[in-house]
């Protein structure tokens, strides 16, 4: 019961982030890029790879749709030729600010009615959830 209660709600998290997204011009891999370019911009593509654990390969096909989409520009490293720099144009910074406020509501909608033992009980259960697959 209890797994079939979180895939449910896995399930209409992800349909609610998808069309939230697609209405921005984006996919999930793509967020999840611009989100990480975000956190620390400018960097490198390698670094950007790295910080989304996939090849370097997979990260220029990332950006080459940012850059064409308008959310990310790249340019020259200033000490190191052959590396390219990754950062975000306005419409980045919009997008990852409407991330973050659409996160911050679906926050309050999942866990604002909980009381504060609740919301601890549920931050441990998920914690245990992810360590679990994290080790």
């Amino acid at each position: 019961m209890t797994l079939d209660m979180l895939l449910r709600a896995t399930e209409l998290i992800t349909e609610d982030m998808t069309t939230a997204l697609r209405a921005d011009g984006l996919t999930q891999a793509r967020a999840k890029a611009l989100w990480r370019v975000a956190a620390r911009a400018p960097l490198t593509q390698r670094e950007l790879a790295d910080a989304l654990e996939v090849t370097p390969r997979n990260v220029t096909t990332l950006v080459d749709a940012l850059e064409a989409a308008g959310f990310v520009t790249r340019g020259s490293h200033p000490d190191d030729r052959r590396a390219i720099w990754v950062d975000l144009t306005g419409k980045g910074r919009t997008a990852v600010t409407r991330l973050r406020e659409s996160a911050d509501r679906l926050a309050e909608q999942l866990f604002g009615g909980l009381s504060p033992e609740e919301l601890a009980a549920a931050n441990r259960a998920f914690a245990a959830v992810a360590e679990h697959f994290t080790t």
